[in-house]
């Protein structure tokens, strides 16, 4: 697996900047673009007495979207029943599995112009 430093390398940010991945968000804000000024309004992580919602973004499209679970056990991941599939494109975001429990810290990108420099700014954490 790759190191932060390695991925912001590939990205070509800065030493003083960092990128941005649902693993390491919480709860619900707002993502901000530092090279376009695009914003959206995205959840990360939400939790329920049973049910989270979860943040993604389409590897094809850069659309966010968000993925219900409902499960008898709180907080569970894993396998899911179907393919998740973004709704902009149809693109697969996820197949059976939740990919940061696999250590994929995967960066997010403007959905705009494509940029690795977002910041988010937290508005509800749970």
């Amino acid at each position: 697996m790759k190191d932060e430093k390695d991925i912001e390398a590939e990205l070509g940010l800065r030493e003083d900047e960092d990128y941005l991945c649902f693993s390491h968000m919480g709860g619900a804000g707002t993502i901000v673009c530092d090279d376009c000024g695009y914003q959206e309004d995205i959840v990360s992580f939400i939790h329920g007495d049973m049910s989270c919602t979860i943040g993604r973004q389409c590897p094809h499209c850069h659309a966010f979207t968000v993925e219900h679970n409902e499960s008898s056990e709180h907080h569970k991941f894993g396998e899911s029943a179907e393919d998740f599939k973004c709704p902009k494109c149809g693109t697969v975001i996820r197949k059976k599995e939740e990919p940061f429990l696999k250590g994929n810290d995967a960066p997010l990108f403007c959905p705009k112009c494509h940029s690795p420099r977002l910041h988010y700014d937290l508005g509800i954490l749970t």
